[in-house]
């Protein structure tokens, strides 16, 4: 069991050096300072109003983090293929 958490303290570790990861959580800090996309974000949510996306969607900092937020997706995908490899080694195939 300790080498499973081990192991599992390992991948953390060589996430958040990754620099996709470095770069959303900085990203994340930047939008959060950004009042009026923060404000834009919390009007659409209540509102679902079209033009106030547009707003959002069409905000370098909101179309970047978007972008590192798809690469990170598929960081996710690959370790969920590997997990199913590893997990499916281990079954008796009758």
């Amino acid at each position: 069991m300790n080498n499973l958490i081990e192991k599992v303290y390992t991948l953390k570790n060589i996430l958040n050096s990754q620099e996709e990861i470095k770069k959303i959580r900085s990203l994340n800090k930047e939008i959060q300072l950004d009042k009026k996309l923060i404000s834009q974000i919390n009007n659409f949510k209540t509102s679902q109003d079209e033009n106030i996306k547009k707003q959002i969607t069409s905000n370098e900092l909101f179309k970047e983090y978007k972008n590192l937020e798809t690469e990170i997706n598929l960081i996710i995908l690959g370790i969920n293929q590997k997990l199913k490899e590893i997990t499916n080694k281990g079954k008796c195939n009758l």
